[in-house]
């Protein structure tokens, strides 16, 4: 990126920084202060006048300084305009004086002036970029390729956009070094070490996110005009189109932000991006983007429960209560669910052990970096496994793919299709299914039960599936209508027996008043990431509608 240098690291004209001062505040600092340590949440950002500021990380693999600003220069990253935890520390190399715009000031900031909006986002997408690639500092990851929950830890970190060292116990000696040094034991695996040395054992995913500083604050009591169920690309839509019209927005998720397209390794066929953007860049922009105009993306956060009816109290305008899964509870005058869809599974009694030591249901650069040089199997013959098989042919010896019908073109892209007839290392299986996995504490074999022959057994350490969608609606109970599919109606297809009010629900509009739906998880959807973008930018238009009402 060092083409790119004088965007990530911009010097402001004098009519910039005389502009900026409307916003900040001057002060002074001696050489030696620090102006913020990392980890710290809720940081300014600091616009330097004159003298020098040195950023430097810190971990248990040592310190070292990322860069240096000076006069017209600025500090931060995108997770300063969200109040994250600051993922490098500040220090005054000389006497300065600097500008401290604070995060509120800062977000009126980007949305007022467009000129120096620009400028400071690319900036602050530009640096997060630059410090995921610095894995001298900061998180250490310590865990085994073997071990289920550290590829959960290590997803759930590189989803978020979060720099983290990786070290594998069976492959480098690092690893038994700061295992010792740290008195981590085997059966503290996956274990983390923060850059400050707290060691956190085999965390859940909220406590780590809550160690690092990229948890929310909490959410108990608080009210929104709107809250948003899931930060696919419908739900990210609806959040950045009503955060943009001035309503008070959060967005819930409780893995990370893109959903099932956030882990896809390309995607060619979404407008205006002619050679293609990965599912981690698109999320990732969508998420700079909500934030930029002051939406509150909580993660990892699950919604547990929607309180309709006679448990919600009041009339059905008077807005929802929402359950969280650490006990809290907020209110939204109204709900967009966009919580999406799962794949299905296969009813095959090994899975559930072999899931993380083998088997996976997405197919990003971590897993290909797990099956480099080896013999894969992708099973299922949607634009989802079609992606897979493609971008893994690239990495892996060969890929076998598996579908149950004769044929890929019934539900796959034509272009996909085009580049696995093209791929000499990609072998389709048709009228075939998964009989059997087998293996000792890792997946070793997979048993193909083609349709008019013998059993086929393939010695492959690595299966994906991408077995169409099941909705992710068990958490709203009976709160909304459903098809008998379990996909939220929505609009039209609700039936006027549900319906409580004497208007028509609105486009989009669940049977309860309010209570929208968008993307994967409504009946009848398109299942594209266009689409889902589409319905969560229209969803607004009818939530202003039912706000009015």
């Amino acid at each position: 990126m060092e083409d790119r240098y004088h965007q990530i690291y911009p010097a402001l004209t004098r009519s910039q920084l005389a502009l900026l001062s409307r916003y900040g505040t001057p002060r002074s600092y001696a050489a030696g202060m620090r102006l913020f340590e990392q980890g710290e949440r809720h940081i300014p950002m600091f616009v330097i006048v004159s003298g020098l500021v040195e950023v430097s990380r810190g971990g248990p693999m040592g310190q070292h300084v990322v860069g240096t600003h000076g006069p017209g220069s600025f500090t931060g990253e995108v997770g300063t305009l969200a109040g994250r935890g600051a993922i490098a520390t500040g220090r005054a190399l000389t006497d300065c004086e600097a500008l401290v715009i604070d995060e509120a000031a800062l977000r009126t900031l980007v949305i007022v002036e467009a000129e120096l909006s620009e400028i400071i986002m690319r900036a602050y997408i530009l640096r997060r970029m630059l410090f995921i690639q610095d894995l001298d500092g900061g998180l250490v990851v310590i865990g085994s390729q073997h071990n289920p929950d550290t590829l959960g830890l290590r997803e759930f970190l590189a989803r978020n956009g979060q720099p983290a060292a990786y070290l594998d116990v069976d492959q480098h000696q690092q690893a038994a070094e700061l295992m010792a040094r740290f008195g981590i034991g085997a059966d503290d695996i996956p274990a983390v070490i923060a850059p400050d040395g707290g060691v956190l054992r085999r965390p859940s995913v909220r406590a780590l996110a809550d160690a690092v500083g990229i948890g929310p604050d909490t959410l108990h009591g608080h009210s929104f005009d709107l809250v948003v169920a899931g930060a696919g690309p419908g739900g990210l839509a609806a959040a950045v189109y009503a955060a943009s019209e001035g309503l008070r927005v959060a967005v819930l998720e409780r893995h990370a932000p893109g959903g099932q397209a956030g882990s896809s390794s390309k995607i060619e066929n979404y407008f205006g991006f002619p050679t293609g953007v990965s599912g981690l860049a698109l999320a990732g922009r969508g998420l700079s983007q909500a934030r930029k105009f002051g939406v509150e993306v909580a993660v990892p956060v699950c919604v547990t429960r929607i309180l309709c009816g006679e448990e919600a109290g009041g009339d059905p305008g008077s807005g929802y209560a929402i359950g969280l899964d650490g006990g809290e509870r907020l209110h939204a005058r109204a709900v967009v669910v966009a919580t999406g869809a799962r794949y299905r599974k296969p009813d095959l009694p090994e899975l559930a052990f072999f899931e993380g030591r083998g088997v996976y249901y997405s197919a990003a650069f971590m897993e290909a970096a797990l099956c480099a040089g080896e013999d894969v199997v992708v099973v299922g013959g949607g634009n989802s496994a079609g992606q897979a098989a493609v971008f893994l042919s690239r990495h892996a010896r060969t890929v076998h793919v598996v579908v149950r019908g004769a044929r890929l073109a019934a539900s796959m892209s034509h272009y996909l299709i085009q580049r696995i007839e093209a791929a000499s290392n990609i072998v389709l299986h048709t009228h075939t299914r998964v009989r059997r996995l087998a293996g000792d504490g890792h997946l070793e074999h997979v048993v193909l039960a083609p349709q008019d022959a013998a059993p086929l057994t393939l010695p492959v350490r690595h299966l994906f599936l991408f077995l169409g969608a099941q909705p992710n609606t068990g958490w709203l109970g009976d709160c909304v209508a459903l098809d008998d599919k379990q996909f939220i109606l929505t609009g039209s297809a609700v039936a006027r027996a549900r319906w409580p009010l004497a208007r028509e629900p609105h486009f989009l509009e669940t049977s309860r008043p309010g209570i929208l739906a968008v993307g994967d998880v409504r009946s009848g959807s398109v299942k594209r990431v266009a689409a889902a973008v589409g319905e969560g930018a229209a969803a607004v238009q009818s939530l202003h509608q039912v706000l009015a009402g």
